[in-house]
């Protein structure tokens, strides 16, 4: 049967919450009985004289009679570099919470059959990245690849406020322990989901509700615009208050709100992506013409009057060029034209006498002689 399942680790005790698939839809929350006597087991492991690691209650009523090798708040220990000792033997933080992890998983596999479609596990409110990634790296070594981590605050807030709806959204939680009260204020935009921003730990459970108001004042919220107050955990008699100016949330099994809200946000993390609902196209109406207007003739271009501009009056060195200028320009014409007169006057006394060359004076010579015979030397 199609499942998800939700776990809540705690310091002390862990919950869990199942979702069964029915059709299209998920079916309510339902705890998951881990305890002997209540939903809850310890959150706790035992090394046997086998080796082997009892979770739950098991181990904590088998280390009561030998406490040197029980093991307790080791999910918080997650991040340290100091592995936990058990005698002779080391672990790690985070392969214990994996033990823990597994047991609980395959007590569901018996209930269900098989493993569950997504795992939710809550982790406390100060984990950065490094330690989530501790944990998940370890949890998909033994098979869980399917794993959202979270605060449990934040998993107390999907119990009562699932989907936040549209814009930003803020909200307070109130986790009841035994050393006070932890108030978180979260917030949401949109589809992105609820995130925490700041928390105060050690609270007293009477100023547990004015605590909260004063983280909203501190992030310009006003209790009337918190989308609610989910109170959780373990809270004494008298703690919920009376009536506020915001919606109040506790149900009636306020220590399995987290594992109620992991399981919900489990059955989200397996559904598609819900696509968010595109603003309507902005449209305009304009009139209907049947019949277009004739055209009227181009009306007649106005007359254009264009004005020659006139030059201011040079002064100075640009008068004195402007005077020189006229007396230049007749050099330059009196220059070329005294050198067409001359070129002329030169062509004319190469060439006046070249047609009436007077003969030459004849002259005696051997060669003109009459008579004369020519010599075999060759010259007269």
């Amino acid at each position: 049967m199609p499942y998800v399942l939700g776990i809540d680790v705690a310091h002390a005790r862990t919950h869990a919450a199942t979702r069964l698939r029915r059709g299209d839809g998920w079916e309510a929350p339902e705890p998951l009985w881990l305890g002997e006597q209540t939903p809850a087991a310890a959150s706790a492991l035992f090394l046997d004289d086998e080796g082997y690691l009892l979770t739950g209650d098991a181990a904590a009523r088998a280390g009561a009679a030998v406490p040197s090798r029980l093991l307790t708040g080791f999910h918080r220990r997650i991040g340290d570099d100091v592995p936990m000792l058990i005698e002779a033997d080391a672990f790690s933080p985070e392969s214990l919470t994996t033990v823990l992890v597994e047991g609980i998983a395959e007590h569901a596999a018996t209930q269900f059959g098989g493993t569950p479609r997504h795992l939710v596990v809550t982790h406390p409110g100060d984990w950065g990245d490094y330690r989530r990634d501790l944990l998940r790296r370890a949890l998909a070594e033994s098979g869980f690849t399917a794993v959202t981590l979270l605060p449990g605050s934040i998993a107390a807030l999907y119990a009562h406020l699932p989907e936040p709806g549209a814009g930003d959204q803020t909200a307070a939680v109130c986790e009841f322990g035994p050393d006070g009260v932890t108030v978180t204020l979260a917030t949401a935009s949109g589809a992105s989901g609820w995130v925490s921003r700041t928390s105060t730990e050690g609270v007293a459970p009477a100023a547990a509700v004015s605590t909260a108001f004063a983280l909203a004042h501190s992030a310009s919220v006003t209790p009337d615009s918190l989308a609610g107050i989910v109170f959780c955990g373990e809270p004494g008699p008298g703690a919920l208050p009376g009536r506020l100016p915001c919606p109040v949330f506790a149900g009636p099994r306020p220590a399995l709100t987290a594992a109620f809200g992991a399981s919900s946000l489990a059955a989200q993390r397996t559904s598609p992506p819900s696509r968010r609902e595109r603003p309507a196209a902005e449209t305009t109406l304009l009139p209907r013409v049947d019949h277009p207007p004739e055209l009227t003739e181009r009306p007649a271009r106005p007359p254009v009057d264009i004005k020659p501009f006139e030059l201011p009056e040079p002064e100075g060195a640009a008068k004195l060029l402007k005077r020189w200028r006229p007396l230049a320009a007749a050099a330059a014409v009196l220059a070329i034209g005294s050198s067409v007169l001359i070129a002329t006057l030169s062509s004319h006394e190469a060439t006046a006498d070249k047609g009436n060359t007077p003969p030459h004076s004849a002259t005696l010579s051997s060669c003109a002689r009459p008579g004369a015979a020519p010599t075999g030397e060759g010259h007269c």
